[in-house]
């Protein structure tokens, strides 16, 4: 909001926002696009839409290579894997996985066959923040050695995880309940169970597709294992609060700042509450794996874009607007508002804050946006994640196996995939 007024100050532009709820906007942007409605000039894309609304968005390169001239658009300060993931479609197949480029370049983003459809604004990554002061208490790192003969420490791998999880876990108060948990998963028939498995899917070295839109995860020990890996920390090891499956991200920050748990996964710097004793936050990247010696990170991200409707009778003012509010001066101004930015200039400012916890959770995050692994691009990816959803949910109920239940999502999965013309 700031940040438009201060553009209508510089150009006298005015300049009206519509701001809704998630799912009114998502019915919003559908609804009068497949009208051919040009009543907004901008729109806030979340990157699951894009296949749907691609013909209804109008491209940008040729709007941003007018801006590159003159040096307002700074291309290649975008992080490059999350403005790939965010803007970058093939026009002639918009499911295909964008090119792989470490620098962004205009040029050979077309050469390629591609084109940009909107400019990130904000960006999302599913982090790990932890309690930092039970980590360092003197009496928890002691027992830690006594216990694993290692150092109490930031967990590398899902194994590593794990074991503190465990280690959390306990009665504080001795009264025969467990009041402390190692760690939150989001378990709940929701869009958030499918991210949390997709992550363990990733670290186990599976995607969800191939490039034909094949599902990896039939048939493949890889998969079931990630499946029973992320069932075992509700079901077998107790690490996660007993109402676990009532949790997506808005529970898990609500456990998380009680001091419920020890460690907790989201999609945002998660806080304490006022008034727990010593507590303090720290943040660090979801676990790898190591791969010839090197520690590999997977997590889910994803972003939001603001793109031009193609309907739009002020075209040039919009990009401009676009332009404005994505650029680098202005990302930065948004650090103060603990803006999950896109620039790496912001991310380099973040430096410079006074809050140290918060200058941690954005190393933390610039880092995973630069290895994350994005979500499929097809156009009926609601229907995709329901059925993974429901997949999750029948094995952690304990209804079939791991590999089963996988296998039946697989089957259904490719059975929509071709409804949908893929």
């Amino acid at each position: 909001m700031s940040a438009a007024k201060q553009y209508e100050a510089e150009t006298g532009i005015n300049i009206e926002i519509s701001t809704l709820s998630y799912n009114s906007l998502h019915e919003k942007v559908f609804s009068e696009l497949a009208m051919n409605r040009g009543y907004y000039d901008v729109i806030a894309v979340d990157t699951p839409w894009i296949p749907k609304i691609i013909n209804h968005l109008e491209p940008l390169s040729s709007y941003m290579m007018n801006s590159q001239t003159n040096g307002t658009l700074q291309v290649q300060d975008f992080v490059s894997k999350l403005f790939l993931d965010t803007s970058v479609y093939n026009l002639v197949d918009s499911s295909q996985a964008p090119p792989q480029l470490d620098v962004i370049s205009i040029e050979k983003i077309l050469d390629k066959g591609y084109e940009i459809f909107s400019l990130p604004i904000q960006s999302n990554a599913l982090t790990i923040s932890y309690r930092k002061d039970l980590f360092e208490d003197a009496a928890n790192q002691a027992l830690f050695k006594a216990q694993y003969g290692e150092e109490l420490k930031i967990p590398e791998t899902l194994d590593d995880y794990l074991r503190v999880a465990q280690f959390f876990t306990r009665d504080i108060d001795q009264d025969g309940e467990i009041d402390l948990y190692g760690t939150s998963l989001m378990a709940k028939k929701h869009e958030s169970i499918f991210l949390d498995f997709k992550t363990f899917l990733s670290v186990h070295q599976v995607d969800l597709f191939d490039d034909q839109l094949n599902p990896v995860f039939q048939d493949n020990p890889n998969a079931s294992q990630a499946l029973i890996t992320y069932g075992s920390w509700i079901n077998d090891y107790k690490v996660t609060p007993p109402d676990v499956f009532n949790y997506s991200w808005d529970e898990v920050s609500i456990a998380f700042g009680y001091g419920i748990v020890a460690m907790g996964m989201n999609y945002h710097a998660m806080r304490l509450q006022d008034g727990i004793e010593g507590g303090e936050v720290g943040y660090f990247m979801f676990p790898g794996t190591y791969q010839d010696g090197e520690l590999i990170h997977r997590p889910h991200f994803g972003s939001w874009g603001l793109a031009v409707n193609k309907y739009s009778s002020h075209k040039e003012e919009a990009f401009d607007l676009v332009n404005y509010l994505t650029s680098s001066d202005v990302q930065k101004s948004y650090l103060k508002y603990k803006h999950h930015v896109t620039r790496t200039s912001a991310y380099h400012a973040a430096e410079l804050l006074d809050n140290d916890s918060l200058k941690e959770y954005y190393r933390v995050l610039e880092k995973s946006l630069r290895v994350g692994v994005g979500r499929p691009r097809i156009t009926n990816y609601d229907q995709v994640s329901e059925v993974m959803q429901n997949a999750v949910l029948t094995y952690l109920t304990g209804k079939k196996d791991a590999q089963i239940v996988l296998d039946e999502a697989a089957e259904e999965i490719a059975a929509l995939l071709k409804q949908a013309g893929y």
